[in-house]
């Protein structure tokens, strides 16, 4: 009789590339005719997005878009200038192998940025922008689960592995006509812009993944407040809801859907020819899906043949578990000290969050996120002159959710909402409440047989004067490894000793049936 081998085919994450592109900037950058001379840089920004990716064979290219913005101060005015400038680039960077079903997080971030002001009508500016590239590249696994034939025997274990992988990713845009208070004021020019989703609803059905949610827009602008009146500096928040769908073929219920939406560009553009105060919003959002449906199955662990001896291999498997989603809140508070002069007013604070990273707490059986905080005012002074605060500041959340070290955390770090106190003539205090989402994936990591070998010819040699052998087991003693020893089956020991429970041996004496 043959040998006949089930198995089960499941689906791991490898690694297939970690690194980095880097992109040098350079601009020289002349004033146009309707901006006034630069007295005083206060700011010089970049702003790098993705806007696109693809995987061409063993080639990943993608769109890299950056938002260069100044903010400056002219003489003899107290209005805010700002000038934006886009700079689009491809690259194209070497994977050096072909990813099966690959699944990318592309992170792009400022080195830094250099502006020295040539004269009033020209700015040279410099910098470089590093793209963090990782590649999770899609193995599947053959497991064997069930065994017939050459008196084959199997110690199986129930095992939740991702059976079926499946990934979407679409790029949308969001157009929306925001009308203001007439309270503030008709927009002149926007001197900073910021667009965020923190939370969003999802729901699967047959081939198609709901996204509902809503884009946190905040906005700083110049105003007019009268024909004879200086410019004034206006702020406003808005909401801009979203709701999509997601074609996503195979997708079912079943499945669990890990959901990342990044901003990759944000427009607003005042309509200056209404008597009130419009704006134009466009949002282009990145919608990236993973999708996994888990199976749990009895898969081979331990193996031998009663009759002929037998060899197998085995693999040290990283199951993945079901993702746990991380939701959680963190307060942090900082100062921002003026040295030169008195603040009268804050016009407008904010928070950014860079560099973050997570670590495993071995004491605390947690992850903890970190990274630094970009914290910014734009004040005035005691004159009404404008004043550009800004700090960087370092911190530390531990996530409540215990998971073991054999895990991996996706998480990010929005500011969800960003207040201020003046508490002296020259520090506004700024409190930022943060909020931390996504992912930990628990790793469960088990050696089972991927194949077995009996050699037909070597049969194992038994003692044939006796049916039945005496064995004293102790307390606890695993009834496999008895088995294994005598070249007999569990099944075989249970019956002849009437085992109710197989698994459980008490200290005992054990009639152990030798078969032919």
């Amino acid at each position: 009789m043959d040998l006949i081998l089930d198995h089960e085919s499941f689906l791991s994450n490898e690694i297939a590339f970690d690194g980095s592109s880097e992109q040098s900037v350079e601009l020289d950058y002349i004033l146009p005719d309707y901006l006034p001379d630069i007295f005083r840089i206060l700011k010089c920004s970049f702003y790098p997005k993705v806007i696109s990716h693809s995987v061409n064979g063993e080639k990943l290219i993608f769109d890299l878009t950056l938002s260069i913005k100044i903010l400056y101060l002219s003489n003899d005015s107290s209005s805010i200038n700002c000038i934006e400038q886009k700079q689009n680039y491809t690259k194209t960077v070497d994977l050096f192998c072909t990813p099966e079903n690959p699944c990318f997080k592309i992170n792009p971030s400022a080195d830094y940025v250099n502006c020295r002001v040539v004269n009033s009508r020209r700015l040279d500016i410099r910098g470089a922008v590093t793209t963090k590239i990782v590649l999770e590249s899609e193995k599947s696994t053959e497991i064997i689960s069930n065994a017939k034939g050459l008196s084959v025997q199997l110690k199986k274990e129930y095992v939740t592995f991702p059976a079926k992988r499946l990934t979407a990713a679409k790029r949308i845009t969001i157009t929306e006509e925001i009308e203001l208070s007439k309270a503030k004021g008709k927009i002149n020019s926007v001197i900073k812009s910021d667009c965020i989703i923190n939370s969003f609803e999802k729901k699967i059905i047959a081939n198609k993944l709901i996204i509902k949610g809503e884009a946190k827009v905040s906005l700083l602008y110049n105003c007019e407040i009268g024909n004879d009146e200086p410019q004034n500096i206006e702020t406003v928040k808005f909401s801009v809801p979203f709701s999509q769908i997601i074609d996503i073929e195979g997708i079912t219920e079943q499945y669990e859907a890990m959901t990342n939406i990044s901003i990759a560009s944000l427009e607003l553009i005042p309509n200056k020819s209404s008597d009130v105060s419009e704006l134009e919003c466009e949002i282009i959002m990145l919608i990236n899906c993973v999708a996994f449906r888990y199976d749990t199955l009895e898969l081979a662990t331990d193996a031998y043949s009663t009759k002929y001896k037998c060899d197998f291999e085995c693999a040290d498997i990283k199951l993945e578990k079901k993702p746990i989603e991380i939701k959680e809140n963190q307060t942090i508070k900082a100062e921002l000290t003026c040295r030169d002069s008195e603040i009268s007013t804050a016009v407008d604070v904010w928070a950014k969050p860079f560099n973050i990273q997570n670590k495993y707490n071995i004491d605390k059986k947690s992850f903890s996120v970190f990274g630094n905080i970009e914290i910014g005012a734009i004040a005035k002074d005691e004159n009404g002159c404008p004043l550009y605060l800004e700090d960087t500041i370092s911190f530390e959340h531990c996530l409540d959710t215990k998971v073991d070290e054999n895990s991996s955390a996706e998480l990010n770090v929005y500011i969800d909402n960003c207040t201020f106190t003046i508490t002296s003539s020259d520090t506004i205090e700024i409190k930022a409440e943060l909020f931390i989402c996504g992912y930990i994936k628990e790793l469960d990591t088990r050696k089972l047989i991927t194949t077995i070998n009996v050699n037909e010819d070597n049969i194992k040699s038994k003692e044939s004067c006796y049916a039945i052998k005496l064995y004293y087991a102790e307390q606890g003693e695993d009834l496999w490894e008895i088995a294994k020893k005598f070249s007999t089956s569990i099944s075989a020991i249970a019956q002849e000793n009437e085992l109710a429970d197989s698994t459980r041996l008490q200290r005992g004496m054990l009639l152990i049936p030798i078969l032919d």
